[in-house]
Formats: C-alpha cells, structure tokens, sequence
C-alpha cells in the first residue's frame, strides 16, 4: 500500500526527479525552495519503497487557518492509478485535523507544442476534489501562460460562508520597500509593502500614484512586462492611486485572511505604460 510520510533532506534527490519528469524548470525551482525554505509540512508518497509522489502546504502568514498547496507531482509511471488523488485526499484530511480552514492551489494553463497542455490532468483532479478555480491572472508565467487560482473550504461551516460578517476598514500607511521578480516566470514581478507607523500630523498617509509609476519605471527599465499586486480586501485607500497609475482588477481569493476579508488582485501590462496619466 502507498504510503504518505514526512519529507526529509534525504528525499530531496528522489523529490527532485519526480518534479523534473514533469518539467525541468519546475525541478530546479523546487529544489531551490526546498533548500531554502526547508521540509517542514512537506510530504512524499511511497509507493514499495520508492518516492513515486510529492506534496504539502504552506501557511500562510498573518491569516486565519489558510494555506497554499506546495509542489505537488506524481511520477509519470504511477499516473492513472488514483494515487494522485489518495495523496491529496489523506493531505487534506491532515489539514482537517488541524483545523485548517481553507486551502489554494496555483496551476499554469502552459500548452506544450509537443506534449499539450502539461497540467491539464492535475487541474482536472483538483476540480475533481472540489477546487473552484478563483482568480485568472492573464500572461502571468510569460506571455500567453496564464496563472489559475483555485479555493478548497475545509471545514463544513456553509452557515457561517452564507452570513455577511461585518469587516471593519483600516487606513493604515502604506510603502513599497521594493521589487522582484515573481519566482517561476518570465518578467513578472510584483512590489513588496510595509505598513508604516501611523503619524497623526505629518507624512504621507499612504503610497500615491507616483509612488507607483517609480516603481513601474523601475521594472520596465529592468525588462519586465507586467506587475502583479495583491492586498486585503479591507483596505479602502489602496484603490484610487491604483486605478490612476493604470492597474487592473483581476478578482478576488474568497476569505483569504478571515472570513470576509479577502484578496484582491489586480495587474499592469507594461505596454500600456506610456499611455498611463501622470
């Protein structure tokens, strides 16, 4: 019977082949995430003593019970057995005992000119398992490489969902404190934030629509295409200076950080940004 246990570093090798069969860009980015964000959570799937699948979550930071789906592949060889499915299931069901709330899944449509679309049979399985897909964030990898978002609720709490909680807003003070470039794509990148000490007489209350177009400037400059930004959904101020500098809504991930707070997405398509108002 295949059996799922904690990862260990002396997996590493063998989780690293069961992702690279799948794709080699995939392999090298796992195994840089391994090392440096180590095993705790991650699992693998042995199958007569041999690593044949790999999978976990992370938590994610400053949120009620959320998680993120971490690299998830089962060897080619295996597939078509139901294994895929049994390992997310006895996955899911650890996170259940843990009073996990929900979980989200990130999947590339990527069409192979060979091979097809590559993640299509594991895109399948989760639907399969009651992901609904959540935000679609366009030429998100590279161009024509969309990122897809799908949300698990674990807990049967239909009740609570049906209510419209009552979220109090928050002004707070808002600075980017820098760019990168997201992991795994191809001149995407995204700013990095702060909330700063409210002052009550002096400074900026929040980050402005130059703010933003410095910081677009700077990307493009450094080739990139597009920036992707996320916030809570609880943040009025964020929305004006955004929509002025050219950013887009994609959607939202449902109850991200709590019940009624969620997570809005928006983007900007670098070509567009001469036509940008200043």
């Amino acid at each position: 019977m295949p059996d799922l246990r904690a990862m260990c570093f002396g997996d590493l090798n063998n989780v690293v082949k069961v992702i690279h069969a799948h794709d080699e860009d995939d392999g090298e980015a796992a195994e840089a995430d391994y090392r440096d964000a180590g095993f705790e959570n991650q699992y693998v799937l042995e199958k007569e003593g041999q690593i044949v699948g790999v999978t976990g979550y992370k938590e994610v930071p400053s949120a009620d019970q959320c998680y993120w789906l971490s690299w998830t592949y089962l060897q080619p060889s295996h597939q078509g057995q139901g294994l895929g499915k049994a390992m997310l299931l006895e996955l899911l069901d650890i996170l259940r005992s843990q009073g996990a709330r929900k979980i989200f899944v990130k999947v590339s449509d990527y069409e192979d000119p060979e091979d097809g679309k590559i993640y299509q049979q594991a895109l399948q399985v989760y639907q399969g398992l009651g992901f609904v897909e959540e935000v679609v964030s366009d030429d998100f990898y590279d161009e024509g490489e969309n990122q897809i978002i799908l949300g698990l609720y674990l807990r049967d709490d239909k009740d609570q969902l049906e209510q419209d909680p009552e979220v109090g807003e928050e002004k707070p003070i808002i600075s980017f404190d820098g760019l990168f470039e997201i992991a795994e794509t191809e001149g995407a990148y995204t700013f990095s934030w702060v909330v700063k000490e409210t002052r009550k007489l002096f400074g900026k209350r929040n980050f402005s629509v130059e703010d933003l177009q410095i910081g677009l400037q700077s990307v493009q400059s450094e080739g990139g295409r597009k920036v992707f930004l996320t916030f809570p959904s609880n943040l009025p101020l964020i929305h004006s200076p955004l929509q002025s500098a050219g950013f887009k809504y994609v959607g939202q991930l449902q109850n991200y950080y709590e019940h009624g707070v969620h997570e809005f997405h928006f983007s900007h398509d670098l070509h567009n940004l001469e036509n940008t108002p200043t």
